[in-house]
């Protein structure tokens, strides 16, 4: 049933949105439902009926997912935050093959591997410029909260940039994942009207974008994804911790690959 996929396929998409090292919206490209989804809000306005019917079910389990799963990451950054970093670094890694091959589905450029490290750049050294609000001691107002929206926002919409890569690197992760784990309206509404400003200015451009450069807009995605992993690389361990680490990454790996089959499935 269609209905119940798409449910699915947005519970898996919310929880990548809040994972450090996933990008909800690189996850929705890896399963073929992306550019479905940015063509849905964009036509929101002129064809109300339809875009809603197609958005509901996966807004609902969106939100089932960043609701469920946001006390579950609070309690493993706190207790093992390296482990979950490369954990989701290894999900980052087992996406790309499938990201290369809808890049590569109209044909392969050399331009495009210039456009991935282009990207690449983009995102390393634009995280030091998002992270102008940055506050050592926690200290943020309703404006910092409404800025970390948009930037949340900037994670969804263009897909390969890590939100929550950029919210660890500026040191809002923490304090927006207590937020919605709690519900805590002070900080949850600024940054929904940040998320929802954001969402409008970038939808229309990113549809144009996808639309016209196929290749080039995909091999994107792909240096994005990369420059957000440098970003939070964790340091090596060592002894038998060093293995535990490989273990962890490897099934980070195995993990991906699941899951885009499962999704594949039901999307099939």
């Amino acid at each position: 049933m269609r209905v119940v996929r798409d449910i699915i396929l947005g519970l898996v998409i919310g929880i990548a949105g809040i994972t450090p090292g996933l990008s909800g919206g690189a996850l929705a490209a890896a399963m073929g439902i992306y550019e479905p989804i940015i063509r849905a809000l964009s036509s929101l306005a002129r064809n109300f009926r339809q875009s809603a019917l197609f958005l509901l079910p996966l807004a609902c389990g969106g939100l089932v997912g960043v609701l469920a799963f946001s006390r579950v990451m609070e309690w493993l950054m706190l207790v093992a935050p390296s482990q979950v970093k490369l954990l989701f670094l290894g999900l980052v890694a087992g996406s790309l093959p499938a990201l290369l091959r809808e890049a590569n589905s109209t044909g392969f450029r050399l331009r495009y591997l210039l456009a991935s490290l282009l990207a690449l750049v983009i995102m390393y050294q634009g995280a030091e410029l998002l992270a102008w609000p940055k506050v050592t001691d926690g200290n943020f107002t309703s404006l910092h909260y409404a800025y970390f929206g948009l930037i949340y926002a900037i994670g969804s919409i263009i897909p390969g940039i890590s939100s929550s890569f950029v919210l660890i690197h500026i040191g809002a992760y923490d304090d927006l994942l207590r937020a919605i784990a709690t519900a805590y309206a002070p900080v949850l509404i600024p940054a929904a009207l940040g998320f929802g400003l954001g969402a409008l200015l970038l939808v229309r451009v990113v549809e144009k974008f996808f639309s016209r450069y196929h290749g080039l807009a995909y091999y994107s995605i792909v240096g994005f994804l990369l420059g957000s992993a440098l970003l939070i690389w964790p340091d090596f361990s060592l002894g038998w911790m060093l293995v535990l680490d490989a273990a962890v990454f490897a099934g980070g790996i195995l993990l991906s690959v699941l899951l885009l089959k499962f999704c594949a499935r039901f999307n099939a």
